[in-house]
């Protein structure tokens, strides 16, 4: 089963089209511990979790073997968000790893080109039933001087999404606060591959018309984590989504 499928599938179970993004900050002493803890809270009404550098430098991949646990007991796919971006061999080992440790799919920079760049990646993750999401759009102000670049008249994150779709990856990773760029993403992909959205909440971006316009998963993470209840905060979320 691809990774998109699976991902699709955990949306359906749960109930939900949101992926938390544990961006725990603070001690880094207790950092997997309190991921732990709100995850085990909210893990009922979640698509997947993603986890990025805020968690993978300081506890490594054994010290979120708790996290990989609880995701894999709940059926909950674990995103990787490391923006790989580095030559082929480089890049192998670096999804063995992950992969090996747990996670079920990685985020990849396709600026690294294809050829001993990610072929091989891809292959990798259809072999081990893994999956590999393309960053086609970030959410932040900056994006624009990089991503929305023309290369003739045609802007980079296009050529990005048809690099999704040509090179079998699973999605792509567009901001949720660039409503266009989705429509036009989403016309361009194949129908079973996914549109992941992060920019939602403290960045401006608004999960119902991110899915409206063609996003299948909205990935939220201070809006919940720093909610006064998580829980209600993750519930108004999956409500407002479930009629876009």
């Amino acid at each position: 089963m691809r990774f998109a499928e699976r991902l699709r599938d955990s949306s359906k179970r749960h109930g939900s089209r949101i992926v938390l993004a544990l961006d725990i900050t603070g001690p880094q002493a207790t950092r997997a511990e309190r991921a732990e803890s709100l995850l085990t809270e909210v893990s009922g009404s979640l698509a997947g979790v993603k986890v990025n550098f805020q968690l993978l430098l300081p506890q490594g991949l054994q010290g979120l073997a708790g996290v990989a646990k609880i995701c894999a007991r709940e059926g909950l796919p674990l995103i990787a968000d490391i923006k790989l971006n580095d030559i082929e061999s480089t890049n192998l080992e670096t999804v063995e790893m992950l992969y090996g440790g747990g996670f079920d799919a990685v985020i990849a920079n396709p600026f690294t080109g294809h050829n001993e760049g990610l072929s091989k990646v891809i292959a990798r993750a259809k072999e081990l039933e893994k999956g590999v999401i393309l960053l086609v759009y970030m959410s932040h102000a900056g994006a624009e001087e990089g991503y929305a670049l023309k290369v003739g008249e045609e802007p980079m994150y296009m050529m990005f999404a048809r690099k999704v779709r040509d090179w079998d990856a699973d999605g792509a990773i567009v901001s949720a606060k660039s409503l266009d760029i989705i429509k036009e993403v989403r016309r361009t992909l194949n129908p079973w591959q996914v549109i992941l959205s992060p920019g939602i909440g403290f960045q401006g971006g608004e999960a119902d018309k991110a899915v409206k316009a063609g996003t299948d998963i909205a990935i939220v993470g201070r809006t919940i984590i720093d909610a006064k209840s998580p829980q209600a905060m993750l519930r108004e979320l999956n409500l407002s989504v479930t009629d876009s």
